[in-house]
């Protein structure tokens, strides 16, 4: 924060110096208003995805892991509209369905158009925290999918979105969660048919959900390895980066 002292200037006459003896001094103090980034108090996650946050790539310790960005073909800039929940904004898509907020500080950058969502070529939202580091994705309007198959899960975190149910009509959730298949391992947190966050799940499920504007992915981005264990993603999840990644999953919304 700085500081800006004023010293007004003084007239002194000699004459009324010798005659009253008084010497005056002022002194004013503005403080500059200051716009700081929210504490990104985690080194992020690094996991196999991409995209989701476009993510920033450096690897996580076993203490704290950080997650990693991905390259995305930049494209017009982002138009978010302020919310009216002081220190969040709010992101809608171009065609006006779906949206989410995130902190205020944080930025998105967009790859895309209005002309893809229209294709169902797919627009995405690459969110940055107030560093730059990319942690996360939301993409709308494409028509991919995500193959699904036999899973061991271990699910750590899990809630219902608010009112967010696909095209079938059924809900969905926020996840995070670590899976185990053959011989590969893998953590990953984004929004998911609820049921693919139930305790005992053997199917993989799918990244993707459908809306009646075509499907939609939302993730958090993550380098490889994201984490060293199931230990040191439970550490990361009582950090305020965690917090606030599972804040603006769970803020999306379909209309």
């Amino acid at each position: 924060m700085n500081r800006k002292n004023v010293f007004p200037s003084l007239a002194v006459a000699a004459a009324l110096a010798a005659a009253l003896g008084l010497s005056s001094c002022a002194a004013a103090g503005q403080k500059a208003g200051e716009t700081g980034p929210a504490s990104a108090a985690a080194t992020a996650p690094t996991q196999q995805e991409s995209g989701p946050a476009a993510s920033a790539e450096p690897t996580a310790t076993a203490a704290t892991p950080a997650p990693t960005p991905t390259a995305a073909a930049p494209t017009a800039s982002a138009a978010p509209t302020a919310s009216a929940v002081a220190g969040v904004k709010t992101f809608t898509f171009p065609d006006g369905h779906l949206s989410f907020s995130y902190p205020s500080n944080w930025s998105i950058r967009m790859v895309g158009s209005a002309e893809n969502a229209a294709k169902l070529r797919g627009v995405q939202a690459v969110i940055a925290d107030a560093t730059g580091n990319e942690l996360a994705s939301v993409t709308s309007s494409t028509s991919a999918s995500s193959a699904s198959g036999p899973v061991a899960r271990t699910v750590l975190d899990a809630a219902p979105v608010p009112g967010l149910k696909d095209v079938d009509g059924e809900q969905l959730a926020f996840g995070f969660a670590f899976d185990s298949f053959a011989d590969q391992s893998d953590f990953h947190m984004g929004v998911r048919k609820e049921r693919d966050f139930a305790p005992g799940v053997t199917d993989a499920g799918y990244s993707h959900v459908q809306f009646p504007n075509g499907g939609a992915e939302a993730k958090v981005l993550f380098g490889s390895p994201a984490f060293a264990s199931v230990d040191a993603a439970r550490t990361w999840m009582t950090t305020e980066q965690y917090s606030q990644l599972k804040r603006l999953l769970l803020s999306l919304k379909y209309s």
